[in-house]
C-alpha cells in the first residue's frame, strides 16, 4: 500500500515494493543464483556451503537500494546514513539505478580481492548475492507504476515494466519470485 511518510519537512508520496516482497525476491534471486552456479555440485558440501552466503547477499543487496529512505526497513536500522543518502539524492534516485547496481557490486566484491581460501571463496559468494538481491530490488521497484530512474544520473527518467500497486500486488509479486525459484531449482538438479 503506498503510504506518506515524513522526510525533514516535507511530505513525499511513495509508491514502491514493501520490504517482505523485497526480501523474498532477494533470497529468491540468490536461490537462484546459486543454483545456475553450483547446479553440478548441489550434492557436494562445497555446493551447499556456497548456497548460504549467495542467499545471505541476496537479502541484503535486496533492501540496499532504499538506503536512501529513513522510513524503509534498512533505512531506520542505519538511520543516520539513510537520512544523509536521502538529503543527497532523495528516495528513488541514485541509489535506484544501474549506476548503483555496479558501484555496489563493486564495493562488495573489493575485500574478497585481498581475502584468499575459504573466507576468500565464502566472501565472493556474499558478494555475489548482494548484486542480484539489489538487481531484484530495481527489477521489483520497476514492476511499480512509479518506475525506477535506470540511467541516473545521465537521466531521471523512470523505466517500468508494469504497473503494479503495493500492497496490492505484493504476495502476488511473492508467490511468482517463489514460483519462478522453484522451477529454475526443479528443472536445474
Amino acid at each position: 500500500m503506498s503510504t506518506l511518510h515524513r522526510i525533514g519537512k516535507n511530505e513525499r508520496k511513495w509508491n514502491n515494493m514493501n520490504h517482505q516482497a523485497h526480501k523474498v525476491a532477494g533470497v529468491c534471486a540468490g536461490t537462484i543464483t546459486a543454483t545456475l552456479l553450483y547446479h553440478n555440485d548441489i550434492q557436494s558440501g562445497n555446493g551447499l556451503i556456497a548456497i548460504v552466503p549467495i542467499i545471505a547477499g541476496g537479502y541484503l543487496g535486496a533492501l540496499l537500494p532504499d538506503i536512501d529512505h529513513p522510513g524503509s526497513k534498512i533505512g531506520r536500522a542505519l538511520y543516520p546514513v539513510a537520512w544523509v543518502v536521502n538529503k543527497l539524492f532523495g528516495h528513488r534516485g541514485a541509489t535506484h539505478s544501474l549506476l548503483a547496481l555496479f558501484l555496489t557490486s563493486v564495493l562488495f566484491i573489493l575485500p574478497s580481492l585481498k581475502l584468499t581460501g575459504f573466507a576468500g571463496f565464502m566472501y565472493t559468494q556474499f558478494a555475489i548475492g548482494v548484486a542480484v538481491g539489489f538487481l531484484s530490488h530495481l527489477i521489483l521497484d520497476m514492476s511499480t507504476k512509479s518506475g525506477v530512474p535506470l540511467l541516473h544520473p545521465f537521466t531521471r527518467k523512470s523505466f517500468r515494466i508494469a504497473k503494479l500497486t503495493t500492497g496490492k500486488h505484493d504476495m502476488f509479486v511473492s508467490v511468482l519470485a517463489v514460483a519462478l525459484t522453484a522451477t529454475t531449482v526443479l528443472l536445474m538438479v
